[in-house]
């Protein structure tokens, strides 16, 4: 399993974390966290690349926007997901090496 060690303040944060709830998790960390912040810069680059201006309107931008906005949802979901799954992972194996001792 983890061989990470954490500390009694990392159990604590994440006991609130998940005190919220999975949701709350995936949509704050993974959704909004993660997807939004490369939706922006994807966007960015990809508007700098092809029109050389980051907030060109030139072509279907709001297709282009759309796109990349469900994109980006749809993998932030799918990474909030499965840091949740891992976070519980190592919570769980921290526990339990607690218990024991």
């Amino acid at each position: 399993m983890s061989q990470s060690n954490w500390s009694p303040e990392r159990l604590a944060e994440w006991e609130k974390v998940r005190s919220q709830g999975m949701r709350h998790f995936v949509w704050t960390q993974g959704v909004l966290g993660w997807g939004g912040f490369m939706f922006l810069l994807s966007m960015a680059v990809f508007q700098y690349a092809h029109f050389g201006n980051v907030l060109s309107t030139e072509g279907n931008w709001l297709a282009r926007i759309l796109f990349a906005a469900f994109i980006w949802s749809f993998v932030g979901h799918l990474y909030g997901r499965s840091l949740w799954r891992r976070n519980e992972q190592e919570y769980a194996e921290q526990r339990r090496i607690r218990r024991e001792t």
